[in-house]
């Protein structure tokens, strides 16, 4: 059972991410002109906090460095914008990690990413702070899979709940045995919209290598679905003007965390997952981030279209 009066505590790396916008992706050896760039954060659990901060949930962003540079100000003010607490702080010793993301018109995305030395700071990070958490999220990366496989070991220690991001990954040998019997367990991965037929087979075959009480896979406009022992749910994409898809499934993580947080069902949870993550995707990078009352806005047209 979820703490309330105790942080949902999310692990990650962090880095700035720099958003550029195309038209379509040149051939090998061809060009293609920027028409837009934005800036924002990386990875997932960097935004998931943000989400729960704006929903007023008490969180903590537990990462590696960031530098004192131009690009780490930006990284941190952004946080900070957003009431995301960190429990490191900015260092001259390290220099601000960067990922390029390249988005088209048909919502294609590449990313280029320069992440030195983040594993190995990952690796060694101070993990005290899930000790005192509500719930903890992880992307289990396999970037950072070191990091991932202690934070799993430590949450097991002190018998806290245990939300995984896969990030469309696969469940690694090293993760399914630091997960074997961890029942408390919550996973969620995604599929590409081309793909989305598959996401009932990979929910059930994660269910099946792991004792998750869920499996949850997105699959961008084709919604969601969610398998646990004995039920299987669906949730629709809500159809908004999309700006961009950045962090779209941390939005979605961030609404259903929310849920998880108050004990709400697994139903419900994913209606404030899909709403969040629509939310995002419609709005500018340097946007806030929904409330509460406005992701109940967006759930709110679908009873209504329901209706009719």
């Amino acid at each position: 059972m979820v703490t309330q009066d105790r942080p949902v505590v999310c692990v990650s790396y962090l880095a700035s991410a720099e958003l550029w916008s195309v038209s379509k992706f040149p051939t090998a050896n061809q060009g293609a002109e920027i028409r837009t760039t934005e800036h924002s954060i990386a990875g997932d659990a960097p935004m998931a906090a943000a989400v729960l901060a704006a929903l007023e949930v008490p969180t903590l962003l537990v990462s590696n460095r960031i530098g004192n540079d131009d690009v780490g100000g930006r990284v941190g003010g952004w946080l900070q914008q957003r009431a995301v607490p960190m429990a490191t702080v900015a260092s001259a010793d390290v220099s601000t990690p960067r990922i390029v993301v390249v988005a088209d018109d048909e919502h294609t995305r590449t990313w280029f990413a320069h992440l030195p030395g983040v594993a190995e700071e990952l690796s060694k990070t101070n993990l005290s702070h899930i000790a005192k958490a509500s719930l903890v999220y992880l992307d289990a990366y396999r970037l950072i899979e070191e990091a991932a496989v202690r934070v799993v070991q430590i949450a097991r220690q002190h018998c806290i709940q245990l939300f995984i991001n896969l990030g469309g990954e696969p469940l690694s040998r090293e993760l399914r045995i630091a997960l074997a019997g961890y029942r408390d367990l919550v996973i969620q991965t995604n599929v590409d919209d081309r793909t989305h037929r598959t996401a009932s087979t990979v929910a059930r075959e994660i269910l099946d290598m792991t004792c998750a009480d869920w499996v949850i896979v997105t699959a961008g406009a084709y919604g969601s679905v969610a398998v646990s022992r004995g039920q299987y749910l669906t949730t629709s994409a809500f159809r908004v003007d999309i700006r961009h898809t950045h962090c779209a499934g941390a939005a979605f993580s961030g609404g259903l965390l929310y849920g998880l947080y108050l004990g709400l069902p697994m139903a419900r949870s994913m209606l404030l997952g899909s709403a969040s993550g629509a939310l995002r995707c419609a709005r500018p990078q340097n946007a806030p981030l929904p409330t509460l009352l406005e992701i109940e806005a967006v759930i709110a047209t679908l009873s209504r279209s329901s209706a009719n």
